[in-house]
């Protein structure tokens, strides 16, 4: 099975009607040979003067303040591109990291008790009697995350300092259950990518070993979950050979789930909470759901006309 080409142009036309211009320029780099520099202006809008990113950059809260969770999506995007560390982007995002690092506790904290003044999902609540956002819970989220945004712009980071975080990281990885939270598994796969060899070497195997334990259930690949697509978004992916025999039914299915609208919405929701604001982080997620399945789709030639 195969996005056909009609609906391929529904999905392009989506994105550049009703996503932000971030996922729109992020789109024109994939698919159209877009430029990079475009990408960056409509990424910098999310920075705020402190380096951090904010701004709802991540759809579920829209705080405009900075924060770590933010700013590992804004590098995210960064990374996507290739936006290389001398960037302005790439210096003050780091250098956010760097300074709001919590020595004490040797972590990152999500974010600020200011989460709670501005539209949010429930699971973003910052508890004040707990001094911690609800969703706070290990080490990994969204720390180890952070550790592999600093390795990729190692040359910016002090070198021992570096050297701590990846030795830290691989002993908090050692804590977690075998079968390893599905938010968890994403941070550690994200420093996986750019982990010292030795590291990364001993992140694969934990990460390999998690992996083995997943019940990809293919009955709930509706709900909020994990699914075989999430642990391997390439045919490239150190993880390809352990969820092959669950990934051509990912991808038909995802297929299956394309609106008439030309786009993929959140299977997810706010529960009721700020109804109006939802309607925005709804529609911002949709643009950008709707990208990162091209690119999936793209990835396995799973689009008609379009070579991966």
């Amino acid at each position: 099975m195969k996005l056909t080409s009609e609906q391929f142009t529904l999905a392009k036309n989506f994105i550049k009607t009703q996503a932000r211009d971030l996922d729109k320029t992020l789109f024109e780099f994939y698919f159209e040979s877009g430029d990079q520099e475009q990408v960056a202006k409509a990424l910098i809008n999310f920075q705020n003067d402190d380096g951090g990113f904010g701004n709802a950059i991540e759809p579920d809260f829209r705080l405009p303040l900075s924060s770590p969770i933010a700013t590992t999506v804004g590098l995210q995007y960064a990374k996507e591109i290739n936006l290389h560390a001398e960037h302005v982007i790439s210096k003050q995002a780091i250098n956010y990291l760097l300074t709001n690092y919590d020595e004490k506790e040797q972590k990152w904290h999500v974010v600020p008790e200011e989460v709670n003044k501005f539209a949010h999902a429930p699971w973003w609540h910052f508890e004040l009697e707990n001094n911690r956002c609800g969703v706070e819970e290990t080490w990994a989220n969204p720390s180890a995350e952070i550790v592999g945004y600093l390795n990729y712009y190692n040359s910016l980071v002090p070198k021992d300092f570096l050297g701590s975080l990846n030795t830290l990281a691989l002993d908090e990885l050692t804590k977690l259950p075998e079968q390893i939270e599905m938010h968890d598994f994403a941070c550690y796969q994200r420093l996986l990518e750019s982990a010292p060899t030795p590291i990364a070497n001993e992140i694969l195997k934990r990460l390999e070993k998690s992996v083995a334990l997943t019940n990809f259930d293919k009955s709930k690949w509706s709900e909020y979950g994990i699914t075989p697509l999430q642990v391997c978004s390439k045919p490239e992916s150190p993880f390809y050979k352990l969820v092959e025999d669950g990934i051509d039914d990912n991808l038909d299915f995802v297929i299956n789930n394309f609106t008439e609208e030309g786009s993929w919405k959140p299977n997810w929701s706010w529960f009721g909470q700020y109804d109006e604001e939802w309607k925005l982080a709804e529609l911002d997620w949709k643009g950008y759901i709707t990208l990162k399945n091209l690119l999936l789709l793209k990835s396995f030639d799973r689009i008609e006309g379009v070579t991966p």
